[in-house]
């Protein structure tokens, strides 16, 4: 047997190997938003308050795989330092969901506030008037018809808006009940998946993160087209002004990547047993045909 047909078999044989024992797919269920007005405002100034937002999805009936229904937990936190400036109330969040406006890829089912003060709600709804939801109670979204955005200057209009008080998502309100420096707080929404293909908790979660990452800037900085953003209001900047304000986008932070818990667990011990059989026929044939290439005595 010629060297270079026996390398090509012992090839295929460890690559089928290293193939059997590669680890599984790697992906994420929740990714968190960084706000900074530092780099990232949207306002005239940079008053230098910060946030962070944390997007977590699972399924909702995971004993059903042709359920297409996910849970979206959402942490928002202020993260402007406490007691010292910039300083500020976080009023209002706001976000799209992936896909056209005229067909998304998501739909929004139900918001509930949980224990929040984000109870004004714009978006999604048919006729773009606000909706108020108590605490720990669930807000359903119309299953049929086209959902009306709101509005959030200077971006244009986003899927879903809530805040704490006032007459519009982005609006001014000297009354602001949302969130102090330090403070965090929790929401939920269940969606549906409008495509077939973006059918697990890290898809769904994947699909989010790639539409948060695909803003663009202008000449001066500012984000032109962000997808998610957050509203600040009593806000003093970090060179002690206050009786300002601020929007500002955020940037997807990915998470460390862990195993994808929708991988059976039989597949990877299937595939290194085929791998080994296929090993040990190769090396036979690899034997044998020395043997037969050896001179007679």
């Amino acid at each position: 047997m010629g060297k270079a047909r026996r390398n090509q078999l012992l090839s295929v044989g460890c690559l089928a190997g290293l193939l059997a024992g590669a680890t599984p797919a790697m992906a994420f269920t929740s990714f968190d938003v960084d706000f900074n007005a530092d780099n990232k405002k949207t306002s005239s100034e940079a008053t230098g308050v910060s946030a962070k937002m944390t997007f977590s999805f699972s399924k909702l009936d995971p004993a059903n795989d042709a359920d297409n229904r996910y849970t979206l937990d959402l942490n928002i936190t202020n993260t402007s330092p406490v007691g010292l400036n910039p300083t500020g109330t976080l009023t209002a969040f706001a976000f799209n969901v992936p896909g056209p406006s005229s067909s998304p890829a998501f739909k929004l089912l139900t918001y509930n506030p949980l224990n929040s003060n984000f109870g004004d709600v714009y978006g999604a709804s048919l006729n773009g008037s606000e909706w108020n939801v108590s605490n720990n109670n669930t807000l359903t979204f119309p299953i049929t018809g086209t959902p009306r955005r709101a509005a959030y200057a200077p971006f244009g209009s986003f899927t879903f808006c809530a805040r704490d008080t006032g007459t519009s998502c982005h609006g001014g309100s000297s009354n602001g009940t949302g969130l102090t420096d330090g403070q965090s707080t929790d929401v939920r929404f269940t969606l549906a998946s409008n495509s077939p293909t973006i059918n697990s908790a890290s898809l769904v979660a994947q699909s989010f993160f790639d539409l948060f990452n695909s803003r663009t800037f202008t000449n001066d900085g500012d984000f032109k087209n962000a997808q998610v953003a957050l509203r600040f209001q009593n806000v003093t900047n970090s060179k002690g002004r206050s009786g300002k304000s601020d929007k500002v986008a955020g940037i997807p932070i990915k998470p460390p990547q862990g195993p994808v818990d929708e991988v059976p667990g039989p597949l990877p011990v299937f595939g290194a047993a085929t791998a080994f059989a296929f090993s040990r026929r190769l090396r036979r044939r690899v034997a044998i045909a020395e043997l037969q290439t050896q001179p007679v005595a």
